[in-house]
């Protein structure tokens, strides 16, 4: 079940008035830069403005006022699954914190994009790859496959460069784990 373009610009433009504010971390990332109308998945956004799991009561305000259902994460964070447009949206609020870790380099240099007429900032394609690479469960390599036949066939275009860049982010080991498992699915560096 998707969600449109206009739906998540409404769930950001909702959440920042509430005070929860991010960037887009997730599959949306590569799918606004494919044009895609109808949106899948769940929408990640890792706070900026908030820390979830010591700013609860924002997020409880923010899920009661929004009328979110609200819900736990995989990793443990809040999960507001909200009701936009006739549409429901479920926007997963993350943080760095236990195994999930996101480089504050790869969130200073998210792009703004405007969807909808709602600026949002927006992780790169390449930093998306080596999140997925670097998390390795098995839907994140099947996603890593359908990125690579998606580039192989030019539909989706990346920077090498950028991908190189990213990984004197991590130590030597997570750097190796991350070129293996995106060679591995086919992403050539």
């Amino acid at each position: 079940m998707g969600y449109s373009r206009k739906s998540l610009a409404k769930v950001i433009a909702q959440l920042r008035e509430h005070g929860i504010d991010g960037v887009v971390i997730g599959s949306t990332a590569y799918m606004l830069r494919l044009g895609f109308h109808e949106l899948e998945d769940d929408v990640d956004l890792f706070t900026t403005s908030i820390m979830p799991s010591f700013d609860e009561d924002k997020v409880l305000s923010a899920a009661e006022s929004l009328e979110c259902l609200l819900g736990q994460n995989e990793w443990g964070g809040p999960q507001l699954r909200c009701p936009v447009n006739g549409e429901e949206i479920t926007v997963e609020l993350h943080e760095n914190i236990y195994d999930f870790y996101v480089p504050q380099e790869i969130l200073d240099d998210a792009e703004t994009l405007s969807v909808a007429g709602v600026n949002m900032r927006v992780i790169h394609v390449e930093d998306y790859l080596v999140l997925k690479a670097k998390a390795g469960r098995d839907q994140d390599l099947e996603d890593l496959r359908y990125l690579s036949d998606l580039i192989k066939s030019g539909k989706l275009k990346i920077h090498k460069g950028l991908l190189h860049q990213r990984l004197s982010l991590f130590d030597e080991y997570e750097s190796k784990l991350i070129i293996k498992r995106l060679k591995d699915s086919g992403i050539s560096m």
